[in-house]
């Protein structure tokens, strides 16, 4: 004679085997659905460009040296600043080469400046037009805010860099940055990319 106790166990444990049984069957089913993704590649509309003082002469008689490559989508810039403020007046351009659509731009500090262990000293990116001015530090990862480059138009680019007297010269400092644009500023860019 079965109690009522032991009864329960068994179906308890009949249940438990067929949803392990269930689980290990439907846990292999996968269902895929076509699509297609067509990207139809295009020049670049906003580049980097040279700036009026691009490759000019530095201080000391060398040069400031701005090397865009890779269809004017990569900056590279050496200069040589030394002590109080140095300022690099446009020596570059962004760019807005589309004729009929305006762009906002952003630049984006993915790896500060390393300038910052000295008291007092600072690395800034000025972006400029003739309506607009913004002003971006160096020395701390993130992204400007928003600047509109209207449609067959430039932003002047230029560095300024502080130097407090009395301290030892770096050795070099070092930022990287990225110029992103886009159709809307209605959103934040990705963090990552």
């Amino acid at each position: 004679m079965q109690t009522r106790a032991s009864f329960g166990w068994k179906h308890a444990v009949a249940l438990l085997a067929i949803a392990a049984v269930a689980s290990v069957a439907f846990a292999s089913v996968f269902v895929f659905y076509g699509g297609t993704i067509t990207a139809y590649y295009q020049a670049p509309p906003v580049v980097w460009a040279s700036g009026t003082n691009t490759n000019g002469t530095d201080i000391g008689g060398k040069t400031i040296s701005v090397n865009i490559t890779g269809n004017s989508t990569t900056l590279s810039i050496a200069v040589h600043p030394t002590y109080g403020y140095t300022y690099y007046k446009d020596i570059a351009t962004i760019k807005n080469d589309d004729t009929a659509n305006g762009y906002y731009i952003a630049i984006k500090v993915t790896n500060p400046a390393n300038i910052t262990s000295i008291a007092g000293a600072s690395v800034k990116l000025i972006i400029s037009n003739t309506t607009s001015t913004e002003v971006l530090d160096l020395g701390t990862t993130g992204t400007s805010p928003w600047y509109y480059l209207p449609a067959s138009t430039s932003a002047n680019v230029s560095i300024q860099f502080y130097l407090p007297g009395g301290v030892k010269l770096p050795s070099a400092v070092v930022t990287e940055i990225q110029l992103i644009y886009s159709t809307s500023n209605a959103e934040t860019p990705p963090s990552t990319v």
